[in-house]
């Protein structure tokens, strides 16, 4: 009987995760706070990276896919739905650890005052069944090359 979970997809998947919160944390340590808010301020440097983290994040996506062996819709959604929860739980279980105020975790969340973090959150959802429904990566297999196009 086949598994109802594509286990090396959602093990790459969670690698690929991990990867994106090390950029994460450059995007948010280095760029927003030491570049962005001092020349535009808070608002402006969040803005300026969610969006760019939005960007990564179909990049990543594309870059999982284009790796990947095989997968289905199904298996697209359930990455989706794995990025999203870890995502959830690094924020939170986060938070929680180092005690910061459920305000200050939910600050982000405010998309009327120009925040954008709940559409960081829809990214991770559907990246990846965007990027591998609309535009569905090749495969390069490891060790072989493409023919030179004429």
């Amino acid at each position: 009987m086949r598994s109802a979970f594509n286990w090396p997809l959602l093990l790459a998947a969670a690698r690929v995760w991990a990867t994106e919160i090390l950029v994460s944390g450059f995007n948010y340590f280095v760029m927003m706070m030491l570049v962005w808010e001092p020349l535009w301020g808070e608002r402006t440097a969040h803005q300026i990276g969610m969006s760019t983290r939005i960007v990564y994040l179909f990049v990543f996506a594309w870059l999982l896919l284009k790796y990947a062996d095989h997968y289905s819709p199904r298996d697209l959604w359930q990455v989706g739905g794995l990025w999203l929860a870890l995502a959830l739980i690094f924020e939170w279980g986060g938070s929680a650890l180092i005690n910061r105020p459920v305000r200050e975790t939910t600050e982000g969340w405010h998309v009327l005052d120009g925040y954008m973090w709940p559409f960081v959150l829809l990214a991770y959802a559907f990246a990846v069944p965007i990027v591998g429904t609309v535009v569905r990566p090749r495969r390069v297999r490891p060790g072989r090359r493409r023919a030179p196009s004429a």
